[in-house]
């Protein structure tokens, strides 16, 4: 069953409230096509914009995921995906994502530039983080999560599934590349999360666009593979929450 799943209400990050959530379930996968709507995102080539290959790609996984018996929340099944008729926020986008407690949530770009996928998870919790601690004090002050580092609790997760698409695109024979990326909503989403952005693939004296059906194919069915695997091998973390956006429900 495919889903999308639409916030009504205006968010606003900061400092929230959490409430205890149940486990995540491993048949349930959220999928996040970036842009959408007035946000184009990257110019792709002179007649393509980075919100389209996202979708396309994003559809492309979510059957792919379907037929292998997953439910998937899909934040945007259009250029719009919003009851108001404006494309979701990102925040609004991790607000939805983190009700549906996913054994993933997968956040698609696309690039003219680079060779490849390039797979990226939060730095929370990392030298490349501004405030390490920040999350964690706050917690132990009062119950309260920052919105801004909702995925503390979730990088061992999320590092751990980066590295199962990553062998599997690897296997795939797609070039790769990974690292820590600071974006929204990827680091407010409450799952083992990461960010997978797909560039032109360079090979010998040609290269495949990323507007390549074959070529977005070819990456979707690798990362349905690595979700099979993966669903057995997350680990629910010891202590789970659900923040809440400054206004959110």
């Amino acid at each position: 069953m495919t889903r999308a799943v639409i916030a009504a209400c205006a968010l606003t990050a900061g400092y929230v409230s959490a409430q205890t959530a149940p486990a995540f379930n491993r048949e349930m996968v959220v999928i996040d096509a970036a842009h959408g709507g007035p946000d184009g995102g990257a110019r792709i080539n002179d007649h393509l914009e980075e919100k389209e290959v996202t979708l396309a790609v994003a559809g492309r996984l979510r059957s792919l995921l379907v037929a292998r018996g997953f439910t998937v929340v899909s934040t945007r099944s259009g250029d719009l995906e919003s009851r108001s008729g404006l494309p979701l926020t990102s925040d609004q986008r991790a607000d939805a994502a983190n009700r549906a407690h996913a054994v993933a949530c997968l956040v698609i770009h696309a690039s003219a530039s680079g060779n490849g996928v390039y797979i990226g998870t939060s730095p929370i919790g990392s030298a490349l983080a501004a405030v390490p601690q920040a999350g964690s004090q706050a917690r132990a002050a009062g119950g309260a999560v920052p919105w801004d580092r909702a995925q503390e609790g979730y990088i061992s997760q999320s590092l751990g599934l980066a590295n199962q698409v990553g062998t599997a695109l690897s296997r795939a024979k797609v070039p790769l590349a990974m690292g820590r990326v600071a974006m929204r909503p990827l680091d407010n989403l409450m799952c083992p999360a990461i960010s997978i952005e797909i560039a032109t693939l360079h090979g010998g004296s040609d290269a495949t666009p990323v507007s390549d059906e074959d070529y977005q194919q070819r990456v979707a069915e690798a990362i349905a593979g690595a979700l099979i695997l993966w669903k057995n091998q997350a680990e629910q973390p010891e202590s789970v929450t659900i923040p809440r956006p400054e206004g959110g429900a």
